[in-house]
């Protein structure tokens, strides 16, 4: 029997008209029926588009859009426990998942020829189960990058329209409003099992993988597929504070190209305090003694939590990469 896809697509963020034009040609080249093409709304931003594709039995799924429609049809996969693979077209500002995956920059024709008869990898995902204020609770899948901070603040601060226009330099624009009205919290983290530690930061990021927007490896010991989180924590004090902070992640990032980067687990057991801190581990907690900070997930804002318990979920999907 002649299998079928289905691509989930955001057609504010999609060329339509060049998918389906592209499509016909790529289902003939690999022998696929026509693909089932579910346009995102504002009202459903593709969790039923991905639900309706299972149930209409789709084997393979493409999620054609930015990183928060990636985000959600891969959460719909992983909570739905479905075995088909997943393909991404990127068309975001971002495209998170797409960059660390090495498809960022592939326009619609190469990423559905991708999504159709590139190779199959497995990868994990993560999991923030997160609290807030009135008590409510609410549980994310994400596949990059989730925390408080700078880069929730960042996205809170980024004028939309201008990053339409500019794409994902307009976050610098962002990163600066924020860092005028930004002030530290004080909280209590815990590494894995281990006891709780108490800090006074100005962010924390815990991360399934670390390469973001313009190259930067904000968490460069991070892999995709080793079962494990990495966690950053931000102590920095005033402007000179920041430029450290800067410095340190770029010399990181460096560091680990020449494979000369090691990660001091030591840090997390001896809970030392530096401007910059990284840990590794399968999941992690953080608790706001300060009050709530806004949220963000794959560079979405998830409103403002009071605590977060982060989680590995190992070999969560087969994704398809060149």
């Amino acid at each position: 029997m002649t299998p079928r896809a289905a691509i989930i697509a955001n057609p504010t963020r999609i060329d339509l008209d060049e998918v389906r034009r592209v499509l016909p040609i790529v289902e003939r080249r690999h022998g696929w029926e026509p693909t089932l093409v579910l346009e995102t709304t504002v009202e459903d931003a593709g969790a039923g588009q991905t639900r309706e594709a299972l149930e209409r039995g789709a084997e393979l799924v493409i999620a054609a859009g930015g990183d928060g429609t990636v985000r959600l049809v891969a959460e719909q996969l992983v909570e739905a426990e479905a075995d088909v693979p997943f393909a991404v077209v990127p068309a975001g500002t971002g495209n998170l998942l797409a960059r660390n995956l090495g498809i960022a920059e592939y326009g619609a024709r190469d990423a559905l020829s991708i999504a159709f008869g590139g190779r199959d990898r497995r990868i994990d995902l993560a999991r923030a189960d997160v609290e807030r204020e009135d008590g409510g609770r609410d549980s994310f899948v994400f596949a990059v990058i989730a925390g408080f901070g700078i880069d929730a603040g960042m996205i809170e601060h980024t004028d939309d329209t201008l990053k339409e226009r500019i794409g994902w330099p307009a976050y610098i624009g962002g990163i600066a409003k924020w860092l005028l009205a930004g002030d530290a919290f004080r909280g209590r983290y815990r590494v894995g099992s281990g006891r709780s530690w108490g800090t006074r930061a100005a962010t924390l990021m815990v991360g399934n993988c670390g390469l973001l927007q313009g190259g930067m490896r904000l968490l460069p010991e991070a892999r995709i597929d080793d079962g494990r989180l990495d966690m950053i924590i931000m102590r920095p004090h005033g402007p000179i504070g920041w430029s450290m902070v800067g410095a340190g992640i770029v010399a990181r990032g460096i560091a680990k190209q020449f494979r000369v980067s090691r990660l001091r687990s030591r840090d997390a057991v001896e809970g030392r305090r530096r401007i910059l801190n990284y840990y590794q581990d399968a999941e992690f907690t953080f608790r706001l003694d300060t009050g709530p900070q806004a949220f963000e997930v794959d560079g979405d804002t998830a409103g403002a939590i009071t605590a977060a318990h982060f989680s590995a979920i190992p070999e969560a999907l087969t994704v398809r990469v060149a």
